[in-house]
């Protein structure tokens, strides 16, 4: 199996995207809490509405969204999935930059509805694409090796790395890492577009 994802190039990229997209995603919302508390001044309820309520909300929606983006893609290139995960970073990433930097909060529920909503569009997509570019006979387990792998890379790196940031450049200022390493994730993800279509019939035969 190993040898399988190193010479799959669109698993490669999948494998590495996902985990910059697992370190910032789930970053993100580890250290939201402390965030909203610190920068905001909010209380917990307060913070506990907006990332239970409408995070909950706008995170269902961007799921959903991204699959009937990438399924309607899909009719019309190669690598839909790939681009769908792309396209929902290039656009929420920049929004959650701008969040970070919000202290307004009639501008910042808004902002952080419409960024979780694009930045959770890469949820179906990406993880199907391992099922396309891999034999059926081992998909599920590239798929657990996938799983285990982003967050030993990602997430459990997050936490450490951006408490360590904080207490030496300021919490407001470390936590802007999360959506750039996101970003970068999705940028990498959609780079697999050149190489899925060969990869594809590579797993068919």
């Amino acid at each position: 199996m190993a040898r399988r994802i190193l010479r799959t190039a669109t698993l490669l990229a999948v494998f590495g995207g996902g985990a910059l997209i697992s370190f910032g995603m789930n970053g993100l919302v580890g250290w939201a809490p402390a965030f909203l508390s610190r920068e905001l001044s909010l209380s917990t309820a307060k913070a506990s509405v907006i990332l239970g309520t409408y995070g909950l909300a706008s995170g269902i929606a961007g799921t959903v969204a991204g699959g009937l983006v990438a399924d309607w893609l899909r009719t019309r290139m190669q690598g839909a999935r790939l681009v769908t995960t792309g396209l929902g970073f290039i656009i929420g990433a920049p929004l959650a930059i701008w969040l970070l930097h919000l202290r307004d909060m009639a501008w910042f529920t808004p902002v952080f509805c419409a960024a979780f909503f694009f930045l959770t569009w890469y949820n179906g997509p990406l993880t199907t694409v391992i099922f396309d570019v891999v034999p059926s006979r081992i998909a599920t387990t590239v798929v657990g090796a996938y799983l285990m792998f982003i967050h030993f890379a990602g997430d459990a790196v997050a936490f450490p790395l951006v408490g360590f940031l904080s207490d030496h450049f300021w919490l407001h200022r470390a936590v802007v890492l999360l959506p750039v390493a996101a970003l970068a994730g999705g940028l990498i993800v959609m780079s697999a577009v050149r190489s899925f279509a060969g990869d594809v019939a590579a797993a068919r035969t």
